[in-house]
């Protein structure tokens, strides 16, 4: 995170000045910014057992030692092909995440398409078992309607702004993930 801070740090400089036509590249670049710490923080994880309320569930929960964790397309051959933002593997699991960098809370169209994208991977990889868990991450938050839908999910985790932060921090990270302004 300290990397990516000091390569894009001119780039930030300034950033209330922006122009519309440069604004859909900058919340370009502050999505791919969380998708890579969250990418990050999966390569920390190594059995430990984290607060569960990082993770939108009480209780404490394992996380796996992933081999893999990436970005990935899936397109299996009936569905059509989904972008997953953080794509992660273990021999007993495989963990798909959204992210959204944004003040504005996460609705249901975003979990709709998580778990469609759950679906074409179950299908791509059918000659295999695959346990599949959907993590969801939102700077913004969720609107009431996502919480109560994944609320009583086990397949489903959820962290906002808090959350993603109490992980990075457990991970040894020292610092807030920061809020650009809105502009």
């Amino acid at each position: 995170m300290r990397y990516i801070q000091f390569v894009y740090e001119k780039d930030l400089e300034n950033i209330d000045k922006i122009d519309l036509s440069q604004l859909v590249e900058f919340n370009h670049l502050k999505d791919r910014f969380l998708e890579l710490v969250v990418q990050v923080i999966m390569m920390k994880f190594n059995f430990e057992k984290i607060n569960g309320t990082y993770l939108g569930k009480s209780g404490s929960i394992e996380v796996p030692l992933f081999d893999v964790v990436d970005t990935r397309q899936v397109k299996a051959s009936k569905t059509r092909s989904y972008q997953i933002d953080v794509f992660a593997r273990s021999p007993e699991i495989t963990w798909i995440c959204e992210c959204k960098y944004t003040k504005k809370k996460m609705g249901l169209k975003q979990v709709k398409k998580l778990e469609s994208a759950a679906r074409a991977l179950k299908l791509e990889a059918k000659e295999i078992q695959v346990k599949v868990q959907l993590w969801l991450v939102s700077t913004g938050g969720f609107t009431d309607r996502v919480l109560s839908y994944v609320n009583d999910r086990d397949d489903i985790y959820y962290s906002d702004y808090e959350g993603i932060n109490g992980i990075f921090r457990f991970y040894g990270g020292n610092y807030q993930i920061p809020v650009f302004k809105a502009s």
